[in-house]
């Protein structure tokens, strides 16, 4: 499954931090789509709910950050 995530929302490192984070370091992969990042995840039976932990893991630590 792909996930095309914008540079205006997140920048390299951090996509990898949050991929470290969920213990998916190796797991997903990360490409340059132009400007933006394409992020591939392994197809498979909890593909969908690995996508969805990865996105709810980025919103969180946006949230974490413009808390204070």
């Amino acid at each position: 499954m792909n996930v095309l995530i914008s540079s205006r929302d997140y920048d390299y490192h951090t996509l990898l931090k949050v991929a470290e984070m969920a213990g998916l370091a190796g797991i997903v992969g990360f490409h340059a789509a132009g400007d933006d990042y394409l992020l591939t995840f392994p197809d498979g039976e909890d593909t969908p709910r690995l996508v969805e932990d990865y996105k709810a893991r980025l919103k969180d630590l946006e949230n974490n950050i413009w808390m204070h």
